[in-house]
């Protein structure tokens, strides 16, 4: 009885294990709403117009579709950590032999978090920054006349994106040291935090989503978004649908006839799905086009300074922001065909992402 007492309660398991709860339940409302719209809707539209049944119900199935699709993404592909991306830059390092611009990026030991914060900043990240930056600066030219190779009126072109990835650990605290977790044991790369209820760092995370169960982070990013594009577009069409054939059967039918009631909970959850859908969509469309996360739209970066003597960071100038288009190409890749479908082609690994030298050199300035 003693030994069963002294089991201890992993809090985390507990969360992660009721979390399952909500995605269930997301997964049931995905069903219901399509039965009860293939059961209850489409048989009113198919009175009116068979060929307006076939479309709008080829339209609710494809939506349906997509948005499964994403979700699945976004519940079951690891938002990505800093070990299993550092240890995947680092093999490919060794047989390229570029250390320097890839990695390493190992889990330290675990040990008193003094010395392995210490020992992290002295053997993994001052070493390469030295070499990163010192690359970095023969490749653009010093920042120290406050004048930059590119042009300050686009914010980066592909060759300026390439180098900036020396750019590593811009990111820094508010006191102007290294960003360091405690818990895992290891340097944060930039964008990257630890969640508490995952129990990791996460690689750009943006929030822990309990819709999802899981975190939205640099590798389900994009299909994140599309799943909240393709729901509310899904919710929408069921709403808008649904109440003009709905409100069209209780107008046309006789007073003694027995109606059924399955369109009216539709259009109610439809209606507030929907609404609370397009606010939440139109939020991360911004943080998209500006190249931000949920955390760093109300805890913005601290931004390391090369000629910084006192290694202490401003804040109010987003490095990342590459310009819109640039932007929703590291989420969605340089293909646009395949910006809409729910597979993984964003650029880069999560490690290090390129920074604009424009509003580096306002950053400088200010």
């Amino acid at each position: 009885m003693d030994r069963i007492c002294c089991i201890p309660w992993n809090r985390r398991k507990v969360f992660k294990a009721l979390g399952v709860i909500p995605v269930i339940l997301t997964l049931a409302l995905f069903g219901w709403s399509l039965v009860g719209y293939t059961m209850s809707i489409l048989p009113l539209i198919h009175k009116e117009s068979s060929w307006l049944a076939v479309i709008l119900g080829a339209l609710i199935y494809a939506l349906w579709v997509l948005s499964a699709w994403s979700y699945i993404g976004c519940v079951f592909v690891s938002p990505g950590n800093p070990v299993v991306a550092g240890s995947q830059a680092g093999a490919g390092a060794a047989e390229s032999s570029s250390f320097s611009r890839n990695g390493p990026y190992i889990r330290v030991p675990s040990r008193p978090a003094e010395s392995a914060r210490t020992r992290a900043d002295s053997s993994v990240r001052m070493a390469d920054d030295q070499e990163s930056l010192s690359s970095e600066e023969s490749a653009r030219g010093s920042f120290d006349n406050g004048n930059c190779s590119d042009n300050d009126s686009t914010p980066l072109n592909e060759e300026q994106m390439r180098r900036s990835e020396f750019m590593y650990a811009i990111t820094v605290k508010d006191n102007g040291e290294p960003r360091y977790c405690l818990k895992c044991n290891l340097p944060k790369p930039d964008r990257a935090h630890h969640c508490s209820v995952c129990g990791v760092c996460v690689l750009k995370m943006d929030h822990h989503c309990p819709w999802i169960n899981n975190c939205v982070g640099f590798n389900n990013q994009k299909s994140f978004l599309l799943f909240i594009a393709y729901s509310t577009l899904y919710c929408l069409d069921i709403a808008v649908t649904s109440l003009v054939f709905y409100l069209r059967l209780i107008f046309n039918a006789p007073g003694s006839a027995e109606i059924d009631i399955t369109p009216l909970f539709l259009i109610i959850l439809s209606l507030a799905f929907t609404m609370a859908l397009i606010g939440f969509f139109g939020f991360h469309i911004y943080l998209t086009l500006n190249n931000l996360t949920t955390i760093e739209s109300y805890e913005r970066n601290n931004f390391r300074q090369e000629h910084d003597s006192r290694g202490s960071g401003k804040k109010h100038v987003n490095l990342f922001d590459l310009g819109a288009k640039k932007n929703l190409k590291q989420i969605f890749g340089p293909r646009w065909t395949l910006w809409f479908v729910p597979v993984r082609t964003q650029v880069g690994n999560g490690m290090r992402f390129p920074i604009s030298y424009k509003n580096y050199n306002e950053l400088c300035h200010n």
